[in-house]
């Protein structure tokens, strides 16, 4: 495998970082895959089943301490704290980091190996996993006669306490699908179709629902007069647009309210518009004065939120009554300024004014009075609230290190705060922190397994862990419980995509946009299958609309420019690729449009465009040989025989086995009248055809 990509190197920093992270070794997998890396591949697959050993065993010793633990003190009535059950990270000694770093940029050491299979068994006691490492370690050939004798007795070290070990299967074949060309012309890249699979999995990670959950069950309402009462609140909300719109240089937008869902969602939506409308009179200078608090009602108890709600629009509507009257009364009256915000006073005495410091912006003083010694003596699960309502404020201004320290401290306050969990887990999630947010998560779903919004985050997490069927178990609960949830369709595709079943995807990117027609990304996902499947009309259309959505949606216009080119547009291909968004770390894909548009030019005989497109396909992919050959092919019809020259060297030079790249270099030394390195070259590239 080729490390020096730039793809390469930011795994290999990673593990650097924390070099047991299974992960990022999985990542290099990916990597080597891609590069058609087979014997680098096999030796990996064996250091990552290795280290998953290695987790497994201590996920095992916590769980055994934990219960321990826990019987302990059940028997002794101890209150000392338990361990946690739960293993985030392993701990590696230097000289074990080195190894495993070492190991990560040189997997093909015979000595780094033998290393590893020692650390296995001595310091972690996993024959089976030893032997494995072992055996492996002498497949790579070992120069050094002692160590070739350090791994032999090792091996026979290890089958002895383990004699019912299981001899390793010999590795299977890999058929990577490679044809190689007899002649020195370009080979037709038309069959090749990039899997949707491994794209998804490299750059479509799912989305997270970021809207808050409600808390507490939906409650029926029996009452038959819910219609009535809904067409009501309904009239009374438009009056109060027409009358704001007589008062508002810039009055709200209607708002369409749907009538299918429950009364407690209905309600919930037609209380934001009535927040935003006094937010937007606010904002405009126009002040108007409410007795109403909302929040005096419980969130279940549907009636008295609808009354309170229809108590607080009359209020609304009077007071707009009476500024429109004193607008017509006075019309050059000069438009009243913005009142300055409340001070906050030097200490709040209950915690409703905590709740108005924090709705007025004072977010350093509201927090600094809940660390004060008499907030203690507040109910703790009402101090909890405040301390919800404080990091929901600072999550909404960007402060998310501050918003988890406050939901933390209402975590703690209140073990069943559930949004406080939630909102906590999603910050976690966003920064990187996927572990603690897995745990977060759970931790609301034990409190209510109902929110379909949990699950839905919780699949998205999953998937970026690489647990894909955990993830499809976990986004199958999402649209069970809602199914109308078009990002948890949309998420669901995407797991099944990873797992390669592209049928049931396919369902769910229709299901996805069915509920949100204008979803760009289950467009993308159908449009990678298709091609996949080399549906191309259908791909192109899925892609188009990707598109029309999101001009800059990363990787579409790739995609496009290669549907575009293989139905014989090259022109508008040659113009999209131009134009295609690449996100940061994405080569394979960018370089594959491009080297689709270099093949179509050279078969039209174009040589120069073609050159200009395979110059742009390295700068992605430098690493990859075929490139440099197929470039090399190009510059030699065009005449450039010292370019074409140069090409062939560096196609040798990345991959020595190319049989055709040291044939063609034989040629061109040929006709520059190097006789002697024609004749090294064509003996290669006979050598190589014969084995």
């Amino acid at each position: 495998m080729n490390f020096t990509t730039q793809a390469a190197q930011d795994v290999l920093a990673k593990i650097e970082h924390d070099p047991a992270e299974v992960r990022h070794w999985r990542q290099l997998l990916i990597l080597c895959f891609d590069q058609k890396s087979i014997e680098t591949l096999q030796t990996l697959q064996v250091v990552v089943a290795a280290i998953e050993k290695i987790w497994e065993l201590k996920r095992r010793l916590a769980k055994e301490a934990y219960e321990e633990a826990k019987q302990k003190q059940r028997s002794t009535g101890s209150n000392a704290p338990l361990p946690s059950s739960t293993v985030y990270s392993i701990t590696l000694t230097t000289r074990q980091k080195e190894t495993f770093v070492k190991l990560a940029k040189t997997p093909q050491s015979p000595s780094l190996m033998y290393r590893f299979g020692l650390y296995l068994e001595e310091e972690y006691e996993l024959p089976e996993a030893a032997l494995t490492v072992y055996e492996r370690a002498l497949c790579l050939d070992p120069d050094d006669p002692q160590l070739e004798e350090k791994i032999e007795t090792a091996l026979k070290r290890v089958k002895a306490v383990t004699p019912k070990s299981i001899p390793a299967k010999p590795d299977a074949p890999v058929d990577m699908g490679m044809i190689t060309p007899e002649s020195m012309g370009v080979k037709s890249v038309s069959h090749h179709r990039p899997s949707a699979a491994a794209v998804i999995k490299r750059t479509g990670r799912l989305s997270v629902d970021r809207g808050r959950i409600q808390v507490g069950q939906n409650v029926a309402l029996t009452d038959t007069t819910w219609p009535e009462t809904q067409k009501k609140l309904d009239e009374t909300m438009s009056r109060l647009l027409t009358r704001t719109a007589s008062v508002c240089e810039t009055p709200p937008r209607p708002m369409r309210l749907p009538r299918s869902i429950a009364p407690s969602q209905w309600l919930e939506f037609l209380e934001g518009h009535v927040t935003l409308l006094l937010a937007t009179l606010e904002a405009q200078g126009i002040t108007v004065h409410t007795t109403v608090n909302l929040e005096d009602a419980p969130r279940t108890d549907v009636a008295a939120r609808t009354n309170l709600v229809m108590a607080l629009m009359e209020e609304i509507e009077l007071g707009l009554a009476a500024l429109s009257s004193a607008s017509k009364a006075a019309p050059t009256a000069a438009k009243p300024a913005t009142p300055p915000p409340p001070a906050p006073v030097a200490a709040a005495t209950t915690l409703e004014e905590l709740f108005e410091w924090i709705d007025a912006g004072s977010l350093s003083e509201a927090e600094a009075q809940l660390r004060r010694p008499e907030t203690a003596e507040q109910p703790a699960e009402q101090v909890s609230e405040v301390w919800f309502h404080l990091g929901l404020a600072y999550q909404n201004n960007h402060g998310n290190k501050l918003a988890l320290t406050a939901y933390q401290k209402a975590r703690e306050l209140n073990p069943e705060n559930l949004q406080a969990w939630f909102n906590g887990g999603m910050i976690q999630h966003e920064e990187g922190m996927l572990h603690p947010a897995l745990q977060s998560y759970l931790r609301a779903l034990e409190i209510d397994p109902q929110q379909s919004k949990i699950w839905c985050n919780l699949g998205a997490l999953q998937f970026q862990l690489g647990e894909f069927q955990h993830s499809v178990d976990s986004l199958n609960r999402a649209v069970g419980m809602k199914p109308d949830y078009a990002r948890a369709w949309d998420n669901l595709a995407g797991s099944l995509c990873a797992l390669d079943q592209l049928s049931e995807a396919e369902r769910c990117c229709h299901r996805a946009i069915n509920f949100k027609p204008d979803y760009a990304d289950p467009y993308f996902k159908l449009g990678t299958i298709y091609f996949q499947e080399g549906r191309l009309e259908e791909a192109e259309k899925a892609f188009r609309k990707v598109l029309e959505v999101n001009p800059g949606y990363p990787l579409a216009g790739h995609y496009l420019a290669m549907v575009l080119a293989r139905t014989h547009r090259l022109e508008e291909a040659l113009e999209v690729c131009h134009r295609a968004a690449t996100p940061p770390g994405e080569t394979e894909v960018p370089s594959l449009a491009w080297n689709e548009m270099a093949f179509h030019l050279y078969e039209l005989g174009d040589y120069r465009g073609a050159i200009r497109a395979y110059e742009k396909a390295m700068a992605f992919t430098p690493e990859k040989a075929t490139i440099w050959l197929d470039a090399g092919v190009a510059y030699q019809q065009q005449g450039e025989i010292d370019q074409a020259r140069r090409r062939y060297e560096q196609a040798v030079e990345l991959d020595p086995g190319l049989a055709r790249a040291w044939h063609n270099l034989g040629s061109v030394r040929q006709e520059l009248g190097d006789k002697k390195g024609a004749e090294e070259a064509f003996d290669e590239a006979e050598r190589l055809l014969a084995r």
